[in-house]
């Protein structure tokens, strides 16, 4: 009888640590902040909040904004840029 509870607790304890794992990764998705940015090579830019320049360079470039993570955007070497106002 003893062995059935031991096995019983062994068996409900993996799935709450899987789960707890998988909170953690979800948790570390959420936190990572999100930029703007223009999908054609040419624009070397992100922005936080998309904006005016934004939108009239990229439209310039005939490209598309894209809403990426900040470590995206670094890895497609694009640098940080200011802008004034949001778009409406």
């Amino acid at each position: 009888m003893n062995l059935i509870i031991y096995v019983f607790a062994f068996i409900s304890i993996i799935p709450s640590n899987f789960s707890e794992n998988n909170l953690k990764s979800d948790k570390v998705l959420l936190d990572e902040e999100f930029v703007y940015l223009c999908n054609k090579p040419g624009q070397k830019c992100y922005y936080t909040i998309p904006c005016m320049v934004l939108r009239d360079n990229c439209n310039e470039a005939n490209g598309k904004i894209f809403k990426v993570p900040l470590s995206r955007a670094i890895q497609m070497k694009r640098e940080k840029c200011e802008c004034q106002e949001g778009m409406n």
